[in-house]
Formats: C-alpha cells, structure tokens, sequence
C-alpha cells in the first residue's frame, strides 16, 4: 500500500463541556476538513460534517446523527456519502439510509489467498452504493434487521492487457446488484460509536437475484461478533471477529475480502478475496488524557474458495497502533488516525468513531 498522510483538524460548533451531566446535550455540529497524499492520488483536499441529535430529546436514546463527506484530488478521483442514521424513541428501532459515490483508483491481485504482489493491477470504477435498512428490537438487547442494497458499478480505467481489461472476470465490464437481507442483531454496547462494555454482532444472510434487478444471483451470509471490556483505568479491550461468505457469483469488487480501513488494517482494499473470508482482531485502548488516547491492535485473516479450507489456507497478519482525539467528551466521539502494518505492506488511514 502506498504511503498516506491524513489530517484531521476539528472546528466543534457546538461545545457539551459545559452542559450538566443529568441534562440531555444539545444537538451538535462537527465539521472537520480532510487532507491526505499518495503517489496514486496526488494531493487529496475535501471536508466531513457530523449533525448529532436525540429524537424527542430523550437522554436514554442513542444519539442519531446525519453525516456527509466529500473529497477530490488532484488526479481527478472522488468519493462522497450522505448518511441519515437514527435511533427512534427509547431505543425501540433503528433507520438508516447512506448514499455513496466513489471513483478512486484500487489495486486488484486477482482471486484467492496465494496471490502474488507480482499480478497487482489497478483499476478505477465509478461505484454508486444506495443502502436502507430498519431494525426493530425484539426483545432485550436483540433487534430484527431487514434492509435493502443497491450497487451500481462501472469500470472506468484498468491496464491494458491485463485480467480486468479482457472483461471475462464477472463484474470487470460493470455491474448492477439488488440484493435484500435479513437477520437478526444482539447489541448491548454501552456507546455506539466509542464502546466500552458489551456486546455487538449481527447474523445477516442476503440474497440478490435477477428478479430483482441484478446482473448477477448470489447468496451471502456475514458474520460480525463484538465484545468490549474495560480493564484498568478505564481502559478497553475490544474484539472482533467477521466471516464473510459467498454462494453463487457475485461481481468480483463484492466478493468478500480482507483489507480494509477498519479490519485488516495495513492491507489495501481487497487485497485478498475469494467465496469465504475469515478475520479475527484485538484493539487494546487507552484512557484518554486531555482528549486524547493512544491504541494498539493486531489481527490476522484469510480467504478461501470453501469453508472447509480456511483452516488450511495461509493467514495473513495486521499489527499496528494509532491516536484518537476526543471530540465530544459527553458522547465519547472520537476522531481516529491508524497505523497498520501487513505481510509486505502498510497503510494510514482516518476517520471519526473507532475502528470496530
């Protein structure tokens, strides 16, 4: 991964360090420009807003939010989303809705878990992603889930006389993807964008067929466990593990995969991918002094072409450490900046709440 460089500076417009603590805190805007660099984008220059409200202004309901992003570089790529996401009153359901559009150059290795850096080759598509889903709990801390995802995606650039060009890969010539899921979700978190205590995981089988629009008919299963514990002075210990898999064939940029900015960290984006992915990882996180705290993290991961060989394929490590900055004490909103390291590769990335 190429090297990148992130900035992140806060313009908080709405201070809680003031309001009482049995009180409910005040609706809050946060607005943070965004600056990075690589040798594949060039100078990257944009801004992110983050809108947090209490529906009814009830203090026992999660927090709500409705966020936005939008960046440029200088090489012409792009990359937005809009995200409405809220809590409805006491925490009876859930709603979000996010649309996203992305056109950034991506390196692709090819299908399976022995891929060599040699048949690394990039590519750029335009992908346009609307995603909405409801939950509604059911009982205690379980929610019922349904939602629907549409993707929309176009090849724009890849290298000439490579796999991708040919357009025999599914997905290499673009791609339109409706699929539906449902299932069931278990989250006692004490935060939803900072936790300390509790447990979160999601059981999500999916179905996208032609019926629906799709270029492509295929069945997915995901599997996200969380559990977050402190220790110490308030310090956390959090754990993740997530199995991605795949029935049918899907586009190859929706396979599942390993590398990414909040598992496998210090991987690119897909580095890795096949019908199956499995990924394990361990954050350990500081207290926080003055608004800011320090983590360390280490995982590992695979992919295969079957459940039945992930025990056998190679499993690729993701160490790292990294800063955060306390944006809203009250809320334990965090801005994050991540170091991670991989077998041969290494990357930085930024974003506001933690990891996982």
């Amino acid at each position: 991964m190429l090297p990148v460089a992130g900035l992140l500076v806060s313009a908080v417009l709405v201070q809680d360090a003031l309001v009482p603590r049995d009180s409910v805190p005040p609706d809050r805007l946060t607005a943070l420009p965004v600056a990075s660099y690589s040798e594949v984008t060039g100078l990257q220059y944009g801004a992110t807003a983050f809108f947090r409200f209490r529906v009814r202004g009830d203090p026992t309901t999660r927090p709500s939010s409705l966020s936005s992003y939008a960046t440029a570089t200088a090489k012409g790529h792009a990359k937005s989303y809009l995200q409405l996401d809220r809590w409805s009153d006491g925490n009876a359901g859930r709603q979000r809705i996010r649309l996203e559009y992305q056109s950034y150059p991506l390196p692709f290795f090819g299908l399976g878990p022995e891929t060599p850096d040699s048949a690394e080759e990039w590519y750029k598509s335009g992908v346009a992603t609307a995603q909405l889903f409801a939950e509604r709990r059911w009982r205690n801390s379980i929610l019922l889930h349904a939602g629907v995802r549409y993707v929309r995606s176009r090849l724009r650039k890849a290298e000439a006389g490579r796999v991708l060009v040919q357009g025999a890969l599914p997905g290499s010539s673009g791609s339109d993807v409706v699929s539906t899921e449902l299932g069931l979700v278990i989250d006692s978190r004490d935060n939803v964008g900072s936790p300390r205590t509790g447990t979160y995981a999601r059981l999500l089988p999916s179905v996208a067929a032609k019926v629906l629009g799709a270029d492509h008919a295929f069945r997915r299963l995901t599997l996200d466990a969380r559990r977050y514990q402190t220790f110490g002075t308030n310090h956390v210990a959090a754990f993740q593990l997530q199995y991605d898999a795949l029935s049918g064939t899907a586009p190859f940029d929706q396979m599942p995969m390993i590398g990414a900015d909040s598992a496998m960290r210090g991987y690119p984006r897909g580095r890795y991918r096949d019908q199956h992915a499995l990924t394990a990882q361990a954050e350990v996180r500081s207290a926080h002094w003055r608004r800011v705290g320090a983590v360390a993290f280490a995982g590992a991961g695979t992919v295969a072409p079957a459940f039945s060989k992930l025990g056998t394929q190679t499993w690729y490590p993701s160490i790292g450490a990294g800063l955060r900055y306390v944006l809203s004490p009250r809320e334990r909103t965090v801005a994050r900046l991540d170091l991670g390291i991989g077998r041969g590769s290494f990357g930085i990335s930024v974003g506001i709440g933690e990891a996982f």
